[in-house]
């Protein structure tokens, strides 16, 4: 579970701030660009319908005998169906050819590792005081009661049979370094154990009996803590696994955009991931969005790839979006498994039921929680990067493009 938690948290590091604190400078640009150009195709697009309009009406009061004027006024009304033609064809080539710069952009950011090195530290805190939670000897209720235990066995339990069994269970739950986890038939092996072990020894050792019941009631409510912190982990495990499917997609669909606008993947590495400046990052993504532009103009000059280019951009850019979704919707789940871990704590950190010691350290967990929250609360918005995702390719300020 541990390496779990970790590779999830190297996934954050991967994808997150990228997502929270987008570099707007050339997205922006992208977007105004595209906003702006298909704003002017538009109002053409208008003044050419009223034209259109005109030159008919202009051609329906022709008298039938003006025959030089009736030519003149449908050659007019050719060269304006003519330009409205050109319009229509641009008008979306405009804006897959600008939408695809974005999409190879936002999936720039996607890749980059920027997460602030305070949120992988404070997580790895939280996770490592949480996993601590069900190390049983470190309670003092426990070690107590194994120091007795361990004086009655080296004397008394060793070379019994059913006894070897109970010190094998409790040597599973008491180390560490063995992993199983502190729950089902181990602890069950060795609650019974140590109840039929009270039940033979009788009077002859009283502090190990007199201390059986708080060392039971401590094993008992760490497994139980154990056993409900499981589920949780169980959806970061679940989490973790689409967080790479995810990277996986991610990385894979850069290497084709790299290749498909002759990008040089070394400079890309050299100059954007493995960069440490924004401004640095900033003029690759610029660097790039002129060369893509340039590839395009090329295709588009092309007999062989005039009319292919823009099904095949348009493919890249409904998978980048589809990615940035995909990701906004796990860190809700993250959010989401983040505030049941307080569930968590809440629920364990009375001390009029719960033993003192064992409150204590879940307290103490409720401190790192609450830093955690804040850290992931500035890095992720998760509701804002599904609703940027649904609308990355609609244009802004733009009128309604009759006929487009």
């Amino acid at each position: 579970m541990k390496r779990a938690i970790l590779l999830f948290l190297i996934g954050i590091s991967v994808t997150a701030t990228s997502f929270a604190q987008q570099d707007s400078t050339v997205v922006d640009k992208i977007k105004l660009e595209r906003d702006h150009q298909l704003k002017e195709l538009n109002d053409k697009l208008k003044q050419n319908e009223d034209e259109i309009r005109n030159l008919k009406s202009e051609l329906i009061g022709i008298n039938t005998n003006e025959t030089k004027k009736k030519m003149m006024a449908m050659e007019n009304l050719q060269v304006a169906l003519d330009s409205r033609l050109a319009i229509l064809e641009k008008t979306p080539k405009i804006r897959v050819g600008l939408n695809g710069q974005l999409a190879f952009t936002e999936l720039l950011s996607i890749q980059r590792d920027v997460q602030p090195a305070d949120l992988f530290l404070i997580s790895q805190q939280f996770f490592s005081q949480l996993g601590n939670i069900s190390n049983i000897q470190q309670y003092k209720e426990f070690s107590d009661w194994k120091a007795e235990y361990d004086k009655w066995y080296s004397k008394k339990g060793s070379g019994d049979q059913m006894f070897e069994f109970l010190n094998s269970s409790l040597s599973l739950v008491s180390n560490v370094a063995n992993k199983v986890p502190l729950y089902g038939s181990v602890v069950q092996t060795v609650s019974s154990g140590v109840n039929t072990l009270i039940m033979s020894v009788g009077s002859q050792n009283r502090d190990l009996k007199s201390r059986t019941p708080s060392m039971l009631r401590i094993l008992n409510i760490a497994s139980q803590f154990e056993q409900q912190k499981s589920v949780i982990d169980h959806e970061w495990d679940a989490i973790t696994n689409e967080l790479n499917q995810l990277q996986h997609e991610n990385q894979e669909l850069l290497s084709q955009q790299l290749a498909y606008y002759g990008l040089d993947t070394a400079k890309y590495r050299k100059d954007y991931f493995l960069a440490t400046l924004d401004s640095r990052r900033e003029a690759y993504k610029n660097e790039c969005r002129l060369a893509i532009s340039r590839k395009i103009l090329a295709m588009e000059a092309d007999t062989l790839t005039k009319g292919k280019w823009p099904g095949q951009i348009e493919t890249f850019m409904y998978k980048v979006q589809s990615l940035r979704m995909r990701f906004g919707q796990l860190t809700a789940r993250m959010m989401i498994n983040i505030s049941r871990y307080n569930e968590l704590i809440t629920d364990y950190s009375d001390s009029t039921i719960f033993p003192p010691t064992f409150t204590m350290k879940v307290l103490e967990l409720s401190k790192t929680l609450e830093l955690v929250k804040d850290k992931f609360g500035k890095s992720f918005n998760p509701a804002r990067y599904i609703e940027d995702s649904a609308v990355m390719y609609i244009e802004g300020n733009v009128s309604g493009e009759t006929g487009i």
